[in-house]
């Protein structure tokens, strides 16, 4: 793991969307004028959305609600693909840097939180609900006491 370089700072089916970002920062006169904070109250609107089509798929689960959810998710990445285009042209670095940071530290994030996921003793085997909770609740409390001051909840 650990931050990707310059060349490849995401997986290559992320490409064209990062070059459709450079394209849309470059030549739309509204993507041109966004920033993180004109961006906020986007990011809240389609997380909204978001959790209205996931309502609307758990109680009737059709294609229709599933397709919902799948847009819905496609413009909550839009805002995830946006924001790490302008923290990308803030840092002087190419865009897909920061995508690639935060999918590497996803996934760090997600091994780490869940070990007994992870680990080679357990075969297939699934661990205890009550052993995966302690364990999350132990590694929360390191992450937490290893960083004071930063909110690492997340």
């Amino acid at each position: 793991m650990g931050e990707r370089d310059e060349q490849s700072a995401v997986e290559p089916q992320l490409q064209p969307v990062i070059e459709a970002m450079a394209t849309l920062r470059r030549r739309c006169p509204w993507s041109s004028r966004q920033d993180h904070q004109s961006l906020e109250k986007y990011a809240r609107e389609e997380t909204d959305e978001l959790i209205v089509a996931l309502e609307d798929f758990m109680t009737a689960p059709t294609s229709e609600n599933r397709a919902a959810v799948v847009e819905e998710l496609g413009d909550v990445f839009y805002q995830v693909l946006f924001h790490s285009a302008l923290l990308d042209e803030s840092s002087g670095h190419a865009y897909g840097h920061s995508l690639g940071a935060i999918i590497d530290g996803l996934e760090a994030k997600l091994i780490r939180r869940h070990p007994l996921a992870f680990t080679d003793e357990a075969g297939d085997e699934m661990a205890s609900l009550e052993d995966v909770e302690r364990e999350y609740r132990r590694i929360k409390a390191e992450e937490k006491a290893a960083a004071p001051g930063e909110d690492r909840t997340r």
